[in-house]
């Protein structure tokens, strides 16, 4: 049927925005049509008004609807740039897939964490979702298409009946936030798949839709794979990035925080410290002779020495302890639950296990200026050496 034949007033919908085509005569069609005029197709949508009843006809022209998709792609790829986090950049990217792929109503994105997988974006459903886990047996049985086909990425869509089945299976009937907020039985017709790059699934992603068994058209499986090859050059981007952040928070020589790191950490620690009503200790650190060390056996023994002072900080950390490497040969760590008096014998136990002589010197946080417990902790580190 042709749109001009329409008794309403009707509207196009395209990317400079929405124009006004005609008051047409002769017979209504109903809402959901297809129709067909020249080289282009839309969908009918019946919009009732005070006025009257207009009809939006939304253009679903495959290059229509795949410019509207890589716009969407672009628009995500500048939150890239923009340096947002990556689960504001996943739910950018799965608000705009949902709007571009034919047949999506709702989606959501499960990031991987070794052998789980975490839902950290979600469009269409309720917030209560975030934060759900499944294990990678279970996210496979929901795949359903085997591990050889999840490792090479290939969408895969199941109907009604197939979502059912695989609803009553004991692996999926183990995520309960999946039924209480997801949804999961009234769906439709969802379409999902791996994101995968340079072989390894970084993350799933599922497209949905509550009425049509049929919703997705092989041109919906060819957008969704554009969306989940963003979203797997997004990840590994903002993997690259965290690596380079990491180095740039990263004595090289130890692996120990450096001193950017101790400033960016320090008050987050103090927050949790208040928080729990728990003492904060901070210990200065000073490996003795280091100097004399690189003059008589060189810059490799002193080296290795500064790696085993970092090492016996490690040992020590009862994982509320931190440690960082702040100059030549001075360290500085900080200890959550540690009070004053727990101090001496900290740096004792240290000083037991090396062999080269170490000086040290804490305080109880009492106050928010890192740069001011620090000069304490130095002088009384300094004391400790035999100064004045």
């Amino acid at each position: 049927m042709n749109p001009m034949e329409a008794p309403y007033p009707v509207f196009h919908l395209h990317e400079g925005g929405v124009e006004r085509n005609a008051l047409a005569q002769g017979l209504p069609f109903p809402e959901g049509d297809t129709l067909v005029h020249g080289d282009r197709t839309y969908q009918v949508a019946r919009l009732p008004s005070p006025t009257g009843t207009y009809l939006l006809l939304v253009e679903t022209t495959d290059l229509s609807v795949q410019a509207r998709a890589y716009k969407g792609l672009l628009k995500v790829l500048r939150g890239l740039l923009q340096h947002k986090e990556p689960e504001g950049l996943l739910q950018d990217l799965i608000r705009e897939a949902v709007a571009a792929v034919p047949g999506a109503e709702a989606g959501s994105i499960l990031l991987r964490e070794g052998g789980y997988f975490y839902l950290v974006a979600q469009e269409g459903f309720s917030e209560a979702l975030l934060g759900a886990r499944t294990s990678l047996e279970e996210e496979l049985a929901w795949y359903g298409l085997g591990v050889d086909n999840w490792l090479k990425g290939r969408p895969r869509v199941l109907k009604g009946p197939e979502i059912r089945h695989l609803s009553s299976l004991s692996t999926v009937e183990a995520r309960p936030a999946f039924f209480e907020h997801g949804r999961l039985l009234e769906i439709q017709a969802t379409l999902g798949l791996p994101i995968v790059l340079e072989g390894e699934v970084l993350a799933a992603m599922n497209l949905d839709n509550f009425r049509n068994p049929e919703a997705f058209s092989p041109l919906s499986l060819e957008l969704a794979q554009a969306f989940a090859l963003e979203a797997a050059l997004l990840l590994k981007a903002l993997k690259e990035r965290q690596a380079l952040e990491m180095a740039a928070r990263t004595d090289p020589l130890t692996g120990l925080g450096n001193r950017r790191a101790l400033e960016d950490t320090f008050p987050k620690l103090l927050a949790e410290a208040q928080a729990l009503g728990e003492p904060l200790a901070l210990i200065y650190w000073d490996l003795n002779g280091l100097k004399a060390l690189n003059d008589r056996e060189g810059h490799a023994a002193g080296d290795q020495a500064l790696k085993a002072l970092a090492q016996a900080l490690k040992n020590l950390s009862r994982r509320r302890d931190l440690a960082f490497r702040v100059g030549g040969d001075e360290f500085v760590s900080l200890h959550l639950g540690l009070s004053q008096g727990e101090i001496p014998a900290l740096i004792a136990r240290l000083r037991q296990s090396l062999p080269y002589g170490v000086a040290a010197g804490g305080v109880e946080v009492e106050g928010e200026d890192l740069e001011t417990l620090l000069r304490e902790a130095d002088r009384r580190m300094y004391r400790a050496k035999g100064g004045p």
